[in-house]
């Protein structure tokens, strides 16, 4: 019996010792296999990061460059500033595509954004990653729309969108109406270059022979031409807010479009002046920008059409008016309504300020709108889903273009607008001929109609600068 409990004693010594020998083992291996795994930035955080420092102008932004790019850009041995401009804030509500493997195997995904810039330089509208060694790293910075936009958006889609959204459809309505003043600025002032480039004539030649008087009326359309671009600019920067993802390329589309429009103009316009200073035409080389800048229309104004004849939600149209000459313009907002006869805004002593007045100046079922304001004129053709601008003035013809204008039946059978000069020498008549282009004459209303006063047809883009 005792035998048998020592054995069993034994055999219990042993399993003891067994069993303490791998908790001591397995403890070791758990101790000496601790592994801890980090897991890396996401895209939108490199980016952010990347923002951060550039906005101090810290060298540290490009420690988030992807190895080649980084070293393009450290060779230039500029300031982060001077190599991607500063931005006002990164975009975080943009939209991140989904990763793809590319032919070198390298994970790569882009991140579609509006960050705006200062200095005038056009906004980021996309940030490429690459995955290099577990980590996200910025491969491309990417300022220009894609030129297979219109194939990728369809135009229908972006137009619906900006249908459905009230402060879009205005902004892109106002920058209609803003790029139809520049052509019209460029087309009336700018009329008698035009024909005299129709009939073989040398710019720099033609520069040089202007008059004092002549050369300042096209120095100043270009500086109210490049005012008005600005406007655009900045109402696509810091009026539109929380823009819908599918339409982030359009508004940096129409941003871009203002931005490259002015500064072709404003290349063009110190070449003038040199030229008028020394004599000597250096003409800038744009060609890479004029053709973005004729992509651009071609975005903005595809989807802007469809809007326009769509638009059966608006019940009042928004207009933006500008005048002076020097930049920033002066302007006016004014929500044109066609269900009323008259528009208008008085100041204290009962002096409009601006007045509009429907009128039918054409025949059809849609009145126009003559609109007074600032000592200036601007007619808006009326269609079935708002205002086109048609023409408009530049406080010139011995009037101030006040606000008690009137109308009367014009030759054609419809109506035309009247008013009169402030001296009193001379009536000004408004009217649409049957082509609907504008037709704006000075008549002397002395009584002596012998007197030297002859009758003047002033303004009509029918005339292209045989007048001048």
């Amino acid at each position: 019996m005792k035998s048998l409990i020592l054995v069993i004693l034994v055999i219990l010594l042993l399993l003891a010792a067994c069993s303490r020998a791998p908790e001591s083992a397995q403890g070791e291996i758990s101790t000496d296999t601790t592994i801890v795994r980090a897991i890396p930035d996401t895209p939108l955080a490199v980016g952010l990061r990347f923002s951060n420092n550039l906005g101090m102008n810290d060298p540290e932004c490009f420690n988030y460059l992807e190895p080649a790019f980084r070293d393009s850009v450290q060779g230039l041995q500029l300031s982060p500033w001077k190599i991607f401009g500063r931005w006002r804030g990164f975009d975080s509500g943009g939209r991140l595509t989904e990763t793809v493997t590319g032919e070198d195997n390298l994970n790569r995904t882009s991140y579609y954004c509006s960050i705006a810039r200062l200095e005038e330089l056009p906004p980021v509208i996309r940030l490429d990653f690459v995955l290099i060694d577990g980590q996200w790293l910025i491969e491309k910075v990417e300022s220009e729309l894609p030129r297979d936009v219109l194939d990728s958006l369809s135009v229908q889609t972006q137009a619906f969108l900006v249908l459905q959204n009230s402060v879009i459809r205005r902004e892109m309505r106002i920058a209609r109406i803003l790029l139809d003043d520049c052509e019209m600025d460029r087309r009336i002032n700018w009329a008698s270059w035009n024909f005299a480039e129709g009939n073989g004539a040398d710019f720099a030649d033609y520069i040089m022979e202007l008059s004092n008087e002549s050369y300042a009326t096209l120095a100043l359309s270009n500086v109210r031409t490049a005012a008005k671009l600005q406007i655009i600019q900045d109402r696509a920067t810091f009026q539109i807010t929380d823009v819908p993802v599918e339409l982030r390329e359009l508004i940096a589309a129409w941003r871009e479009l203002a931005y490259l429009r002015k500064a072709v103009l404003r290349a063009n316009h110190e070449a003038m002046q040199n030229l008028r200073q020394t004599g000597t035409w250096m003409g800038p080389d744009i060609t890479e920008e004029v053709a973005r800048i004729t992509f651009l229309e071609n975005v903005f104004y595809s989807v802007n059409e469809l809007v326009e004849q769509s638009d059966t939600l608006s019940s009042v149209y928004p207009v933006l008016l500008t005048c002076g000459n020097s930049e920033p313009l002066e302007h006016l907002m004014v929500h044109l309504d066609p269900h009323q006869l008259e528009q208008k805004t008085e100041n204290a002593i009962g002096v409009p300020i601006w007045r509009a007045l429907g009128v039918d100046m054409n025949g059809d079922i849609d009145p126009e709108r003559v609109l007074y304001w600032a000592g200036d004129l601007y007619l808006f053709l009326g269609t079935p889903t708002g205002y086109t601008l048609l023409w408009r003035s530049w406080e010139d013809f011995n009037s101030d273009y006040h606000g008690q204008f009137g109308t009367q039946t014009s030759p054609l059978g419809n109506r035309s607008i009247v008013l009169v000069g402030n001296t009193g020498e001379y009536e000004y008549e408004l009217s649409l001929d049957q082509g609907n282009q504008p037709l704006f004459e000075k008549i002397s209303i002395y009584a002596d109609t012998s007197a030297s006063f002859d009758d003047e047809l002033i303004e009509s883009p029918l005339l292209r600068g045989e007048n001048q």
